[in-house]
């Protein structure tokens, strides 16, 4: 696949598989879905229980901001080389579910995983990682050619109302119900620190009565921040991708720091290019079911976030191994190697992604896409924006 060609073209082709099997009818994409499109989605009366768990973790709606908000993000990059009018159908497409899961939410600042089976219902805990790629999505739309005057102010209204919700709560991810917060941006990490750049950024921008927080921040969080993340683990990838995208963010507007920006993108790409071979670690024919239901045996009540922690640590991932080895298989290779991918092409550092192009060429003419159960191989998508 050597081809701008060829790599536009398999993109549509990745596209076409979402759009076939992984789509919610709001418009959210699902975590899983079979060959057929097969998903069993949780009832009203689950959700309410905390079925398998708060979290939704291992149904097909755990991570649907997520995925609408990071794939946003590829076909805004896209967009930028390759406008269409089919493409912006499809970046619309991935916007409307994100306002689906914030409009259903009856907590402002809660932006939320997925909605069940009725249209309605929903888990009560969200998470950094639900929110920071939903305002992350939006606002790189906002930003693009792709969205109309109109879409504009809609997505900036909505990140700047997102934003200051978590500033009143005390940048802590609120639950959907009482007792169920997951996550807060202002902690010391550097995945924390990116959102929480993420956030004052918004509010910089879009609310002028807000004391200006930004520069603040950067200059408090900066050695956190410019450090990267020399030693990522290969399943961090995923979710330290949307953080480094903000990073990436930051050295392209911000001169100053610009430098400093790149060096610690670097220091990232270093430690991430080693996990792109991490695709061979795919083994085809294994076992999915979408049926997620034996994760229930685990249950236990749950009345705020704590206690859900308790329950979804190491026997809910091996009982879930147990269930469907196809989907965690994907995790550990599909998913973990092209998010690393992808971290790699947005340091913009000419010789590590001349080292490692070939490895993600040969990722993305062997991986057989339409084989796979578990919906982060999008990622792929983001790879290919980077690349042509």
């Amino acid at each position: 696949m050597k081809s701008q060609r060829d790599l536009l073209e398999l993109r549509e082709r990745i596209h076409e598989i979402l759009e076939k099997r992984f789509f919610s009818g709001e418009n959210v994409l699902f975590d899983y879905a079979g060959r057929n499109g097969e998903v069993v989605l949780p009832s009203p009366e689950e959700c309410l229980a905390n079925k398998p768990n708060a979290f939704a973790w291992n149904t097909p709606i755990e991570n649907g901001a997520f995925f609408n908000g990071d794939l946003l993000i590829g076909l805004c990059d896209l967009y930028e080389k390759f406008p269409s009018e089919k493409l912006r159908a499809q970046m619309r497409r991935l916007v409307s579910g994100l306002f689906v899961l914030q409009d259903r939410s009856p907590v402002k600042g809660c932006i939320l995983r997925g909605i069940a089976g009725d249209g309605k219902s929903f888990y009560p805990a969200s998470s950094d990682d639900q929110v920071s790629p939903f305002l992350l999505g939006l606002w790189r739309f906002a930003q693009s050619g792709a969205s109309s005057p109109e879409e504009k102010a809609e997505c900036l209204r909505r990140c700047r109302e997102t934003a200051l919700a978590l500033k009143n709560n005390h940048w802590i991810i609120p639950g959907a119900r009482p007792g169920f917060d997951r996550g807060n941006i202002a902690g010391r990490a550097p995945f924390n620190a990116c959102n929480l750049l993420l956030a004052t950024l918004i509010l910089e921008r879009t609310a002028p009565e807000e004391t200006p927080e930004f520069e603040r921040v950067l200059e408090e969080r900066k050695e956190i921040v410019f450090a990267g993340y020399p030693d990522i683990p290969a399943g961090h990838c995923w979710f330290a991708a949307h953080n480094f995208t903000i990073l990436s963010m930051i050295a392209d507007e911000y001169p100053a720091c610009r430098a400093q920006a790149k060096r610690a993108l670097k220091i990232t790409a270093e430690g991430a290019s080693k996990w792109i071979s991490g695709w061979k670690q795919y083994v085809p024919g294994l076992a999915f079911t979408p049926d997620w239901h034996p994760l229930n045996t685990l249950w236990q009540e749950q009345m705020n976030t704590k206690d859900c922690v308790a329950i979804t640590g190491g026997p809910l991932w091996g009982l879930w191994q147990e269930i469907c080895p196809a989907v965690m298989n994907e995790r550990v290779s599909i998913m973990s190697a092209f998010s690393a991918a992808w971290i790699v092409l947005m340091s913009g550092d000419d010789e590590i992604i001349s080292k490692t192009e070939p490895d993600i060429r040969e990722a993305l003419e062997q991986v057989p896409f339409e084989d796979l159960y578990y919906a982060p191989f999008f990622f792929a998508e983001n790879v290919i924006a980077k690349m042509v």
